[in-house]
């Protein structure tokens, strides 16, 4: 699945329920004792065509399909240590996602994959604007039933957005996007990997997260990032979050489930100095930042070019977790680790991650085969 990189960015909340490990079973498992009601929960939007009606069961199986992937964050938060942390959904009961039904101001095929998202977005600008009790956070989840035409329908689902375009996603609803397929060697089971993985991949986007590539002990053991391909293998190969992942979802407003603090609102950490030399066969990372607030983290990735959005996905990324307003960073990285990474031009990028989810990237291109030690004071320039 494909990300747009753009700076563009339920019916009324109940409660915001954290993750519980909530198997697909009868009687289902006691609801957790509800949150803070203005803790932040992702905006969920079902995006209907004024000619068009939801097809049927929607809200029964997104929520299924939400909860699961709900405590996949969960327990990939935990695994990389962030054990209070997952995504926050808008419940009307335990079982029910609060899933906002808008009809648009245009048919459906007004809306298709490429060309008119602007204006879903506009629309639901101006319908949050009209409806600010609505809005739970600057998050939005967008799902919009295929489209039923020559080329699409429930067998072959598209026509409609499915991508990542600043704070917001887009995925798609078809008859079978049913989590009871999760798995299954059957036509509707492969469907269901390829547009619910994607779904995750896309909503990860709207997360704040960048494509990213696993290293090579970490493929070895976990399979695939679902920043990277995982698109392709949720629910039917080993999939996980890479560290670096979940270093920013760790500040992301829908995960940190704090009230008191002004999301994206502080500048990110600025890089002091850096420096970078290559060690034997380690590459070694210096660093020191400062910031107006605590950074919360500081994440590497190393790539082969091109380096364009939708060609990143050989982005082998590592985090290291900091906790304070200034200070140091240093990463070794074995070569060996930077799985799949061929040429000998690279780049590499510097992420200093707030507290309250801002980031400032650095970027620096180098050689393998010349690669002398190199230098840089920010504060000289």
């Amino acid at each position: 699945m494909i990300r747009i990189s753009s700076l563009l960015a339920a019916v009324s909340l109940i409660f915001c329920l954290p993750a519980a490990a909530r198997a697909q079973q009868t009687p289902p498992p006691p609801p957790a004792a509800p949150q803070a009601a203005d803790k932040p929960c992702l905006n969920i939007v079902y995006f209907l065509g004024n000619d068009r009606e939801p097809i049927p069961g929607y809200e029964e199986r997104l929520s299924a399909l939400m909860l699961h992937l709900q405590d996949f964050f969960q327990k990939e938060m935990a695994r990389n240590g962030y054990p209070n942390r997952t995504l926050s959904l808008d419940m009307k009961t335990p079982d029910r996602v609060n899933i906002i039904l808008y009809k648009a101001q245009g048919a459906a095929s007004d809306y298709p994959y490429t060309g008119n998202w602007p204006r879903v977005i506009q629309e639901l600008d101006a319908y949050f604007s009209a409806h600010p009790g609505m809005k739970k956070s600057n998050h939005t989840l967008i799902i919009m039933p295929t489209f039923y035409n020559d080329e699409y329908n429930d067998a072959n689902p598209g026509g409609v957005p499915f991508y990542g375009v600043g704070k917001s996603c887009f995925a798609l609803d078809y008859a079978d996007f049913d989590i009871k397929h999760l798995g299954a060697r059957t036509p509707q089971g492969r469907l269901l990997t390829k547009w619910y993985g994607g779904l995750a991949h896309e909503l990860g986007h709207g997360l704040n997260l960048p494509h990213n590539h696993q290293t090579t002990s970490d493929g070895a053991k976990l399979g695939t990032p679902l920043m990277g391909a995982g698109n392709y293998t949720f629910g039917s190969s080993p999939t996980y979050l890479t560290p670096a992942s979940c270093a920013i979802l760790n500040v992301c407003e829908v995960f940190a489930g704090d009230t008191s603090t002004e999301f994206y609102k502080t500048p990110a950490p600025k890089l002091d100095a850096i420096s970078i030399s290559l060690k034997g066969n380690k590459l070694v990372i210096n660093g020191s930042y400062t910031g107006q607030e605590k950074a919360s983290a500081v994440n590497i990735y190393v790539q082969d070019p091109p380096y364009q959005v939708n060609a990143d996905y050989d982005s082998v990324s590592f985090t290291q977790k900091l906790g304070k307003k200034s200070g140091n960073f240093s990463f070794h990285i074995p070569r060996r680790e930077l799985h799949g990474l061929r040429s000998d031009t690279f780049r590499i990028t510097v992420r200093l991650l707030t507290s309250s989810g801002n980031w400032e990237d650095w970027h620096h291109e180098f050689h393998w085969s010349d690669l002398p030690p190199f230098s840089q004071k920010f504060s000289e320039q």
